[in-house]
């Protein structure tokens, strides 16, 4: 799992989200309960990034403030505007939450 930084010059917006799977060597089973997936999506009513474990037997695909469907954000394209103001933002990740323990 990683932590992805994004942050808006313009408006000031600034999430930090753990993406990704919970451990590489962990794969999705029938007995493993413990595996989680993490994927960034975007609240469209409250215009914010929130990041769902689409493994979890709660999740709706809906923002949890709101009820409103959320759309989710393909990793391979990231996202380049922020939700709240369009304007262009800046991305980075940090190393692997493994690696750094």
């Amino acid at each position: 799992m990683q932590i992805y930084h994004f942050e808006c010059n313009s408006c000031g917006y600034e999430p930090k989200l753990p993406l990704g799977s919970s451990d590489l060597d962990q794969t999705l089973t029938d007995v493993n309960a413990d595996y989680s997936e993490y994927r960034l999506f975007k609240c469209q009513i409250e215009s914010k990034f929130v990041h769902a474990d689409i493994h979890d037997r709660d999740f709706e695909g809906k923002c949890q403030s709101d009820g409103s469907e959320l759309m989710e954000i393909n990793e391979e394209i990231p996202p380049i505007k922020c939700p709240h103001c369009n304007k262009d933002l800046v991305k980075e990740m940090s190393a692997r939450l493994e690696e750094q323990a």
